[in-house]
């Protein structure tokens, strides 16, 4: 028995869709800003946004939301959260409450390639600067590396993209990373193809 097609969605329902989200993410701003009130955050404090992750699947899938929840995921794989698991937390809760859009509007204020290239894992090499919501350096190494690429520490030759990290991105004239950004623009003028892009473009192609 062939299934009846759907019926097309209409405007109103795509506007209350966006509506929905909007608000998810809104309420989730607010649990985020009561958690990092006090400048740490609990274990208690990270069960409930894991729990609340849990619950608003769809808003979780968006972003900033979706870096979050997959940073909680990671730290309560051993069931617990370690003063430096929660150390981290609080400074990705801490930047979100500060600049609600900027996470969202990062490749406005950093010097990313835009329109951002595809990102290609297989035979890739990464380097990765600042601190990344994601999570620490190495777990985001080892995402490259399971997909089939490589990861450096410092931008050479071999770089094929530099990663900016979206915790305190807006004051990377002041970072580390720019003297990377930097080293990046020097190769290039080389005849180096790299490219610099935003966490949140890296994390987008993530399978």
């Amino acid at each position: 028995m062939t299934e009846a097609p759907r019926p097309p969605r209409t405007r109103a329902h795509r506007l209350r869709d966006r509506l929905s989200i909007e608000q998810g993410l809104a309420e989730m701003m607010g649990i985020v800003q009561g958690v990092i009130a006090d400048g740490r955050v609990s274990e208690e404090e990270a069960q409930r946004l894991a729990s609340w992750a849990r619950a608003n699947p769809e808003i979780a899938r968006r972003w900033p939301a979706n870096l979050l929840a997959r940073r909680l995921e990671q730290i309560f794989e051993d069931g617990r959260v370690d003063g430096r698991e929660r150390k981290h937390l609080a400074a990705i809760l801490g930047q979100m409450a500060r600049t609600p859009g900027a996470l969202a509007d990062l490749s406005t204020d950093l010097p990313v390639d835009d329109p951002p290239p595809p990102v290609v894992f297989e035979g890739q090499t990464f380097v990765f600067a600042g601190e990344l919501a994601y999570g620490p350096t190495r777990a985001c190494e080892r995402e490259v590396v399971d997909l089939g690429g490589e990861c450096e520490r410092a931008v050479t030759r071999r770089t094929d993209y530099l990663v900016i990290g979206s915790i305190g991105a807006e004051d990377w004239r002041q970072q580390s990373f720019g003297r990377q950004v930097d080293q990046v623009v020097q190769q290039r003028a080389r005849g180096a193809t790299m490219a610099i892009i935003s966490e949140e473009t890296w994390a987008a192609a993530l399978p």
